[in-house]
């Protein structure tokens, strides 16, 4: 397997144009939808997209793709280099989601983003985790029951501790998120994966991009399963100015990350 030195390697990470296409779709729906903020944010994400004036907002996929080159490649960098004696240490790529805070439509703009995170921090230090645990806050539309679905991607040291912390955390879990926001459905909370392939793994924790997620019958397993597609064209736009007020650092996440060198 090649052993890639950057995000940017890797054959499926947006290019430069990737991503400037990808603005001018944000702006040419922006501007379709009208509206002061859809405006005042297309226009911003003009000027970046033509290099008059960088913007640096979450809702823009060029300012993004350098963050996240940036942020990716120091991060697998710092992972890399870290050894148990003669061994290096394993890291976890974890997701959890907070089904019991679903929400609806309406409910996007007051949704506390900050106020998840400190929750999230309660619950890694009660369960006896040791940092650093790094990673970003998302948040998905359900379109068969219309909820947004809160979750955030971390990644965690594989330690002793941490392993302890590991089953606490999954009990809690269990106990607190018991139930699914979709009928018949399982809960699962929590999910723990190895990093193996680093930059595929890293690079998904920092996504910073909202999907629309829908249900299909897979016919070859005999179960539902579910997708990602672009949201509809007015959750888009409100999306993207819900991402741009509250900006990038208040989706990003860390806990215990203060002396990590």
């Amino acid at each position: 397997m090649a052993r890639y030195t950057s995000l940017i390697q890797l054959p499926r990470f947006e290019t430069f144009n990737d991503a400037l296409r990808e603005n001018y779709i944000r702006i040419e729906t922006l501007l379709r939808f009208g509206g002061n903020e859809n405006i005042q944010l297309a226009r911003r994400l003009r000027d970046c997209s033509e290099g008059v004036k960088s913007c640096n907002s979450l809702a823009c996929k060029l300012c993004n793709r350098r963050f996240r080159l940036e942020k990716v490649d120091g991060l697998v960098a710092k992972i890399r280099s870290e050894k148990k004696g003669k061994r290096k240490r394993y890291w976890w790529m974890v997701t959890i989601i907070d089904y019991s805070r679903a929400f609806s439509c309406e409910d996007l703009d007051s949704f506390d983003v900050q106020q998840s995170k400190d929750r999230l921090r309660k619950l890694l230090k009660r369960s006896g985790f040791n940092g650093p645990i790094v990673g970003s806050f998302e948040v998905d539309f359900h379109e068969s029951c219309g909820l947004w679905l809160p979750h955030f991607h971390l990644l965690c040291r594989g330690t002793k501790q941490n392993r302890r912390a590991k089953k606490i955390l999954t009990q809690k879990l269990a106990r607190q998120q018991s139930t699914h926001i979709k009928k018949g459905r399982e809960p699962k909370p929590v999910k723990f994966q190895f990093v193996k392939r680093y930059f595929t793994q890293v690079s998904y924790v920092y996504k910073l991009v909202s999907n629309c997620v829908y249900d299909y019958d897979s016919w070859s397993i005999g179960k539902i399963r579910t997708n990602k597609k672009r949201l509809n064209d007015a959750m888009f736009c409100r999306s993207l100015c819900w991402m741009d007020r509250i900006g990038r650092r208040r989706v990003l996440f860390s806990f215990g990350e203060r002396d990590w060198s």
